[in-house]
């Protein structure tokens, strides 16, 4: 079975070749999903960008093997549907950034405010009551915060065709479990891994000053500028304190 970090990359991976594929970029979708194959050989979704990239670039697709059911595989991905637009038209889709358990990310231009937002697109398909509370109360606590110099600020919540979504900033520099992952012996230069380390305990401190807890305080929650600023994210977990 592939180690934690081992799968840490191979999502990633995944997630550059969902990227990829969104803006039609079939080469580098398939030398993301021929990383993925490299640690797992049989990974449905590597094959099926991989086969999607041969065709797409006119190459020849290595043979997929069958699913169970003997369907051909299929990736999480659909390249050719992506939306133009949210919110009748405020938000105009440049791009799709990436997708995890429970949502879509887009690249998208506020047209009211003229600025580039992460228009974050919540999928409720399967959800159950837990995980919609969860939803929710992360809304809730960012929304309570406002804006701080290193928590990612929400700019607007609503709901698209019965799905609800987020606005907020554009956070460039990607999360901090990325930057440990592509830093050398995945350590970080001291220097900076200090100016991270106390970005993120300001962030922090003024969410305990507005009684919010976040209780899953991580690398992989913890975003940076593309100025290498380190913002708190995802307070899906976050309870609040009454002082």
């Amino acid at each position: 079975m592939a180690s934690e970090r081992t799968q840490r990359q191979i999502g990633r991976f995944l997630d550059e070749a969902e990227e990829a594929a969104a803006v039609s970029d079939w080469a580098r979708v398939r030398d993301r999903a021929q990383n993925v194959l490299a640690f797992d050989p049989e990974n449905v979704d590597g094959v099926a960008f991989v086969t999607a990239a041969d065709r797409a670039l006119g190459g020849s697709a290595s043979p997929a093997p069958a699913s169970p059911d003997n369907s051909p595989p299929t990736s999480s991905v659909t390249v050719t549907n992506q939306p133009t637009s949210f919110a009748g038209g405020r938000y105009q889709v440049k791009r799709f950034l990436g997708e995890g358990g429970k949502k879509k990310v887009y690249l998208a231009h506020d047209t009211t405010l003229d600025r580039e937002v992460a228009f974050a697109l919540i999928k409720t398909k399967g959800l159950d009551e837990t995980s919609r509370s969860r939803i929710q109360r992360e809304a809730q606590a960012m929304g309570r915060l406002g804006s701080h110099a290193h928590i990612v600020t929400v700019f607007d919540l609503g709901e698209e065709q019965d799905q609800p979504y987020m606005v907020t900033e554009l956070m460039g520099g990607g999360d901090v479990e990325g930057l440990i992952e592509n830093a050398g012996d995945d350590r970080l230069p001291l220097e900076q891994a200090i100016n991270i380390a106390q970005e993120t305990c300001r962030g922090i401190e003024f969410a305990h000053s507005r009684g919010i807890i976040h209780r899953d305080l991580k690398p992989g929650n913890d975003w940076l500028t593309d100025d290498g600023i380190a913002k708190i994210g995802d307070f899906g977990l976050a309870v609040s304190l009454e002082f």
